[in-house]
């Protein structure tokens, strides 16, 4: 059991961070039965535009519904979001180095009507680790038979998975002991993934750091998966 998991709410279009924390281990629970919460990059990414860094939103059906886990969360197709999507990317980043190279995959998952917001984020994290040659194997929460609360649903997570080591966030140091992760068997290793030390080629002006990782896709490549290498520190 020498293999590390990390676990992570399913994005859209995930940040930069998100698949640099994909790709530091071996396991990645996508945590799509844990409750929604609105105003999160669950349902909206930050790209760059001319006055600096925009969001680009999926809307959802909440309202009159109550609490709802992520997996149950439907997308408002009334909406004409996917055309509105499109045209943002586009004008945007039609003048990116590698826009065009990108865009007609990227957009394939704007021409169909999606019902359920994790099975769009989903189809996206897999499509673009893919891109990126990212091996990590994906798995998702609801799809393991996970009994406990709490920290006990981590500890199942990895026995489940066959993972010695849970990756966790920097800022969830308050939250979690590692010496409580050790008497039961497992380490436990917190890693900022936020904390980048390289910048790299964007449009217009200054550098906007948290960006959707399409950003990074479409304005330095394939060759841009080597600042998901870059660019963390991590301690146990």
């Amino acid at each position: 059991m020498a293999q590390k998991l990390a676990a992570h709410q399913p994005c859209f279009l995930p940040s930069i961070a998100f698949f640099r924390k994909l790709l530091s281990v071996d396991i990645f629970v996508i945590a799509d039965d844990y409750q929604f919460t609105t105003n999160a990059a669950i349902n909206r990414t930050l790209i760059k535009a001319p006055r600096g860094a925009a969001w680009l939103t999926v809307p959802v059906l909440t309202k009159g519904l109550g609490r709802q886990r992520i997996n149950q969360i439907s997308i408002n197709n009334g909406i004409a979001w996917q055309a509105r999507h499109k045209r943002t990317l586009e004008v945007n980043y039609c003048y990116a180095p590698y826009f065009e190279q990108f865009c007609d995959d990227l957009f394939l998952f704007f021409e169909h009507e999606w019902c359920r917001l994790v099975d769009l984020n989903l189809a996206l994290i897999t499509f673009l680790a893919r891109m990126l040659n990212i091996p990590t194997t994906i798995v998702r929460s609801s799809g393991l038979p996970l009994l406990g609360k709490s920290n006990c649903r981590l500890y199942e997570m990895l026995q489940q998975t066959d993972c010695a080591t849970y990756v966790a966030d920097m800022d969830l140091q308050s939250h979690l002991s590692v010496a409580e992760f050790e008497r039961n068997g497992f380490n436990l290793e917190f890693v900022d993934y936020y904390q980048a030390t390289e910048t790299y080629h964007q449009q217009f002006a200054s550098f906007v750091a948290g960006l959707s990782i399409v950003d990074l896709l479409f304005n330095e490549g394939i060759a841009g998966v080597e600042q998901l290498k870059t660019g963390y520190s991590g301690c146990a």
